[in-house]
């Protein structure tokens, strides 16, 4: 099972999070999709810091914002976690998404 945490600021917006356990579902291919094109997109397309860490074999990232979120990568965080939380009414026994 996928587990995804999410990290919020004091205001309750997402600002990071954490993935791990892929496997090799299509699921697995669905959610490494959505959180690496976000932070692609927080990179080419915001002036947004951040910290990325993640396993090179796969099966683990974690990704927090450095300072204040900014409007566009909010947007982008936000639709991130639309597709997570989609994906998890889908398939509730391949994602399991905690609010931290």
């Amino acid at each position: 099972m996928i587990q995804a945490n999410g990290v919020y600021d004091p205001e309750g917006r997402l600002t990071g999070f954490t993935v791990s356990n892929h496997g090799d579902s299509y699921v697995c291919g669905a959610v490494s999709m959505l959180v690496i094109n976000t932070i692609n997109s927080i990179e080419t397309l915001t002036s947004q810091a951040f910290n990325c860490h993640y396993n090179e074999g796969g099966g683990y990232i974690q990704f927090a914002l450095k300072g204040r979120r900014s409007a566009k990568a909010g947007v982008l965080l936000d639709a991130m976690l639309l597709g997570l939380k989609s994906a998890q009414e889908q398939y509730p026994d391949e994602i399991n998404w905690k609010e931290m």
